[in-house]
């Protein structure tokens, strides 16, 4: 029989990458309020590929991948087990998505 710990360990890359989308997570968010509060930052992110939507998905996925793997090389399977990762990806998904409605019920009221 498998002891607990064993049961619960995830290789270096389910790691890295359950990290990367905590943070890709965040930064989407507030991607979104600096881009919505601060039009040259849009109207750079529109120039770069022809809308700031196309600009803004390609710098979250980039971030993923590139935190990814960086953070795959890392060992943190060794401190964070499958329970810590799947905290911090509905963590990633909770806090980037009430950052946005938060931003956006703000507006309602103005």
């Amino acid at each position: 029989m498998k002891k607990r710990s064993e049961d619960q360990a995830l290789d270096k890359l389910s790691v890295g990458f359950g990290v990367s989308f905590l943070v890709a997570s965040i930064f989407n968010a507030l991607l979104i309020i600096t881009k919505e509060t601060y039009a040259p930052v849009k109207n750079w992110m529109k120039s770069l590929f022809g809308h700031h939507w196309t600009t803004h998905g390609i710098f979250v996925i980039v971030l993923f991948i590139v935190l990814g793997y960086i953070l795959s090389k890392a060992d943190l399977e060794k401190k964070i087990d499958a329970d810590k990762t799947s905290g911090m990806v509905i963590a990633g998904t909770v806090l980037g998505g009430l950052i946005i409605v938060g931003f956006f019920f703000k507006h309602l009221f103005e």
